[in-house]
């Protein structure tokens, strides 16, 4: 579905969409609607998340709402896992990036690895929210926040899933991390 040119994706509108059961394909453009639907996604997960993005891209998750979200995960569950591949972490780590003091923090539940060379290149950037809503930017290079989100899409999260644990399984824990 896409959103009409006066539609906004905000906090009153979020209400409707449920992890797991809102089927609607949504299609957004700015940064606002990102960081709005990551810690919508964020606030919902109950097992795991995945992230793949260049640089942890500061206006989507760098906010205490969503590092609340992703610390409650984190707490909820010995089991619960948060990966992120993250291909530079220069700029986080010299800004102090929320998701890192994280990592930092929760050893056990959160992790942080660089892709290898193979995948080093990689333009795309995405959130998957217990294998069932993601996030998918197929170009994120130049802050293009054009992008494609679902709450309950398996098949395609499951794509994004399978694509994450191939290059997670050639990774390498960040260094500067």
């Amino acid at each position: 579905m896409q959103k009409s040119p006066e539609q906004t994706i905000d906090e009153e509108c979020l209400k409707h969409y449920k992890l797991g059961e809102t089927k609607t394909e949504l299609h957004i453009d700015s940064a606002e609607e990102n960081k709005n639907l990551a810690i919508c996604l964020a606030k919902q997960v109950r097992y795991s998340i995945d992230i793949f993005t260049q640089d942890l891209d500061a206006n989507s998750y760098n906010n205490k709402a969503f590092e609340h979200s992703i610390f409650k995960l984190a707490k909820r569950h010995p089991s619960t896992c948060i990966r992120i591949l993250l291909q530079d972490s220069t700029k986080s780590v010299h800004n102090g990036h929320c998701l890192i003091r994280l990592a930092q923090t929760l050893t056990s539940s959160v992790f942080i690895h660089t892709p290898s060379a193979d995948h080093k290149d990689e333009q795309c950037a995405f959130l998957v929210a217990d294998q069932l809503g993601f996030i998918h930017r197929p170009i994120a290079s130049n802050r293009n926040y054009k992008a494609s989100v679902n709450f309950m899409s398996p098949q395609r999260a499951g794509e994004l899933t399978d694509f994450f644990n191939e290059v997670w399984e050639h990774s390498t824990p960040d260094s500067q991390t």
